[in-house]
Formats: structure tokens, C-alpha cells, sequence
């Protein structure tokens, strides 16, 4: 039964008596349909042109690729570079330098715009402490009036942002 089947000269499909059989295929069926059909001259055309073509397209879009990639890496460059202008070492050196003449500046004018009041009551505290060294508590005169002028100046500003 099974010696029929597999004789090298079985060149034909076996189809089963019975249902739930499985199909078996003569092995020189198997080899054949295996190897590459022999090359016919319009078949083997066709193929090769379609193959040149897909190359041939493939290339292109791997150029149009590598183009695109190039544009987009060299805009990107160029932001990251006008992004890093704007905190580079000199402009922040240079906004530095700004802000300590401003600084300076509203120093000096805080210390001109000193009332004559307050300079003399800021000398009297300073006097008084140091003619009462180991008395300080004898100069709450001086400081009160020290107080009462501070407190006329903070008034003064609150109203002048009103």
C-alpha cells in the first residue's frame, strides 16, 4: 500500500480513498516544484524590468530621503544657533553689567533724596548710643523721633504710587 506511493517513478499527486487521509506529494513532484521554473524569454523580461524599475525608484526616494533629512537637521541647527545667541556669555555679561548700574544709580539717589529730618534724627540715635554706651535704653527719646520720621517718608511714598 504504501510502497505504491513512494516509488521514484509516482510523478502524479495521490489523492486519499478516504476522508480525514492525508494528501501526500511524490518527492520528484516536491523537487520540481521547488526549483525555479526554466526561465521563458517574456516572463524573465517582465521581471527584470520591473526589478530595474523598483530599484531605480527606490533609489530616488532614498535621495529625496536623504534630502529632506538634510534640509530639516540644517533648520534645526540654524534655531538651536539663534536660541543660543540670545544666552551667550556676552549679552548675559552685558544685562549683569545693567543691573548693577541700576543699582547704583537708585543707591545714590535714595541717599540724596534723604530728608534733612531724617539725617538729623539718624545722627542724634547715633549720637545719643555712643554717649550712652552702657545706657542705651536712655536714647529711646532719639530713636522715637527717628521712627516718627521714617514713618513720614514710608507714608509719603505709599501715597506717591497711589
Amino acid at each position: 500500500m504504501g510502497a505504491a506511493q513512494s516509488s521514484p517513478q509516482a510523478d502524479h499527486v495521490v489523492t486519499p480513498q478516504a476522508e480525514g487521509t492525508s494528501v501526500e506529494f511524490a518527492p520528484s513532484l516536491i523537487s520540481r516544484l521547488a526549483t525555479p521554473a526554466s526561465p521563458s524569454a517574456p516572463a524573465t523580461g517582465t521581471d527584470e524590468l520591473v526589478r530595474r524599475r523598483l530599484a531605480a525608484e527606490s533609489a530616488a526616494l532614498r535621495t529625496k530621503e536623504a534630502e529632506i533629512l538634510s534640509s530639516i537637521s540644517s533648520a534645526l541647527e540654524k534655531e538651536n544657533l539663534d536660541k543660543d545667541k540670545g544666552l551667550s556669555s556676552e549679552v548675559l555679561g552685558r544685562d549683569i553689567e545693567e543691573v548693577r548700574e541700576k543699582v547704583t544709580r537708585m543707591a545714590a539717589e535714595r541717599a540724596s533724596k534723604e530728608s534733612p529730618e531724617l539725617v538729623a534724627a539718624k545722627e542724634g540715635v547715633v549720637a545719643c548710643y555712643a554717649a550712652n554706651p552702657n545706657t542705651p535704653l536712655d536714647c529711646w527719646q532719639a530713636v522715637a523721633a527717628f521712627k516718627a520720621e521714617v514713618n513720614k517718608l514710608e507714608t509719603a511714598f505709599v501715597k506717591s504710587l497711589q
